[in-house]
């Protein structure tokens, strides 16, 4: 078994970090190198880990020189684990844990990973769809979408027959020229988890960890001079986004720069009803175009008054409104008993309590990224 020792150039950012788990020195990223997919029949031949000391970066790897010593890197990473609390990977919920767990009991090498948190940097990115809307959430790809580059050109699978070049022991200079690719492609795999940290700040987003700091109904003029109004809504993320999101959807749009979430949603001023839910208690008027309660209504004239149905059951308000996904406790208005868009009323939301905007406002953003 060969061991690698050494430090990253790259430091992880500490803020980011800092968010997964408040003692970074307890956090740990890995990624393991396999001879194939059966945990039956393939070994792993690699292990590669990332920690952090002192705010320095170290990185660690255990290097099978042949199939026999599968067990002892096993062992090697069972004993490295016992300090850690945190284990960071990419799709390692999926594979690389399953596959060490069932290769170290095959082996009767205990393998201990109870006192482990999970993250799996995949499943992030996979919840982060909505934001990214990448081509797909292979490692690589993300680390382009970041703006990452990579020296190893080579896949896992390409790399399967450079470690069985590597276990016949061929000359000093073939033996050395496989070893180097093989630590080369693992170190940059775990390298570049760190350089995936910074997905944790749109699953932030996702997870509607951000504080809203204001929400203002604005006047917006066009080329042409005609006037709208719009909600606009500024949100603070917990750290900053590397990529720049701009999602626009039902003339909605979410524009995401560094730590600041900006929210633009369109706000109509109409004459809109809210239905009565008991319409079997209600009367219509006619003459009033509205509904009101029986205990009333037994004091209006009977030939300018039917019993309610559903679609008539309202009540009329004329105001300015808010598009609403959400009920959020408020009360829901519509153009017609059958419109499917339901609005809200926009001073339900900016003038009665701060935890009115803030559900109305996370409602939206869940909306808009569901």
């Amino acid at each position: 078994m060969i061991t690698i020792n050494d430090t990253l150039h790259t430091n992880a950012d500490t803020a980011m970090l800092k968010a997964i788990c408040p003692d970074t020195d307890s956090i740990c990223f890995f990624d393991i190198e396999t001879t194939g997919f059966s945990r039956n029949y393939n070994i792993v031949y690699l292990i590669g880990a990332v920690y952090f000391r002192n705010g320095i970066t170290h990185y660690l790897q255990w290097l099978a020189e042949s199939d026999s010593d599968e067990a002892y890197i096993l062992s090697a990473f069972n004993d490295f684990l016992k300090d850690f609390h945190t284990l960071i990977h990419f799709n390692g919920d999926a594979f690389d844990i399953p596959f060490i767990t069932e290769r170290a009991a095959h082996l009767n090498v205990a393998l201990d990973l109870s006192h482990l948190e999970s993250l799996d940097l995949y499943k992030t990115a996979r919840k982060c769809k909505s934001i990214l809307s990448l081509s797909d959430y292979k490692q690589k790809t993300i680390e382009h979408f970041l703006g990452i580059e990579r020296e190893d050109m080579y896949s896992g699978g390409e790399l399967i027959d450079i470690y069985k070049k590597f276990a016949t022991k061929p000359s000093d200079t073939a033996h050395n020229e496989y070893r180097k690719l093989l630590l080369l492609h693992n170190h940059d795999d775990i390298e570049g988890m760190l350089s995936l940290l910074p997905l944790v700040s749109y699953y932030a987003i996702i997870m509607n960890s951000y504080t809203v700091d204001n929400a203002v109904i604005d006047k917006d003029t066009d080329s042409y001079g005609n006037s709208s109004l719009r909600l606009i809504a500024e949100c603070s993320l917990p750290v900053g986004i590397p990529v720049d999101r701009h999602i626009c959807l039902d003339n909605i749009h979410i524009l995401i720069k560094n730590r600041t979430l900006t929210l633009v949603i369109p706000v109509i001023s109409d004459t809109l009803k809210y239905f009565f839910k008991d319409y079997k208690n209600y009367y219509y008027l006619t003459s009033e175009d509205e509904a009101i309660h029986k205990s009333i209504a037994q004091y209006v004239d009977s030939n300018n008054r039917v019993k309610c149905s559903a679609s008539n059951c309202y009540t009329k308000k004329t105001g300015i409104f808010l598009p609403l996904y959400d009920n959020c406790n408020l009360n829901i208005f519509k153009k017609d008993y059958s419109a499917p868009e339901k609005y809200c009323n926009a001073d339900d939301i900016l003038l009665k309590s701060t935890d009115n905007t803030e559900k109305y406002i996370h409602s939206v953003i869940n909306h808009i990224f569901s």
